[in-house]
């Protein structure tokens, strides 16, 4: 059947809506820059992940909310930001309008580490307030460990794993061409710089390249899709085991 919330009409919506159906996903991402993949790196890889698990979960996918808080990297070209009370405000409308149709499980699927500490605060008051189960998943940590294995290193902001992902979409999104290795920055402890020196941002020397090989980055699209699966049906299904 359709998951994608917006091609539905309301008419299906009520029919399905929480009587068939009573999970949906919402990606939320931003738009900055990823090395020489895509500006829209953080907003493509949710949408994915929500698209690949939504037939497992029985669930919608709510159009994605393609803006969010951009900081270290606001100035390289391209780059766009809204302010965390901005970002709060705005999805906790969309989420209690989707509390208001009907949905009893809420999944947020983050794409962008720069909205982690938002979007947590905006789901303890969202369920706060309306009682509603929700959950913020950040794909890229709770997939560290699988990445390790799969790669044998960890990834990094336009490293292997998210670069992986944009090209297991559309080789087309992150450019071999215009990668030049001098773009990575290794985060060191001590300092914090606006704006960081570096669009590809890793974490210990001589690891998390992206390595453009799209055979693998496949693999590894099918790989994630499968352990955030495991764990979003694990969660809902504990929601329903203890009748909340």
């Amino acid at each position: 059947m359709e998951r994608e919330y917006q091609k539905l009409n309301w008419i299906k919506i009520q029919k399905l809506v929480p009587n068939e159906i009573d999970t949906v996903i919402l990606p939320v991402g931003t738009i900055e820059a990823h090395g020489s993949a895509c500006l829209g790196t953080d907003n493509y890889i949710p949408e994915v992940i929500a698209h690949g698990i939504a037939e497992r979960l029985n669930a919608l996918v709510a159009p994605t909310v393609n803006y969010g808080i951009t900081k270290s990297l606001y100035r390289y070209n391209g780059g766009t930001t809204v302010r965390p009370s901005t970002l709060q405000l705005y999805v906790g409308e969309i989420l209690d309008s989707l509390a208001d149709v009907g949905f009893k499980n809420i999944i947020l699927m983050n794409g962008h580490g720069g909205n982690n500490a938002a979007l947590k605060e905006i789901a303890h008051d969202f369920h706060k307030a309306r009682q509603v189960n929700i959950a913020v998943i950040h794909w890229w940590e709770l997939c560290a460990e699988m990445t390790r294995e799969f790669f044998g290193h960890a990834g990094g902001h336009a490293g292997t794993d998210e670069t992986a992902m944009v090209q297991s979409i559309d080789p087309a999104l992150a450019d071999k061409a215009d990668y030049d290795p001098e773009l990575v920055w290794y985060f060191r402890p001590g300092a914090d710089i606006y704006p960081i020196p570096g669009s590809i941002l890793l974490y210990k020397e001589g690891e998390g390249y992206p390595n453009f090989d799209v055979e693998q980055a496949k693999r590894y699209r099918v790989k994630v899709i499968e352990a955030v699966g495991d764990f979003a049906d694990m969660v809902i299904g504990r929601w329903r085991k203890f009748g909340l």
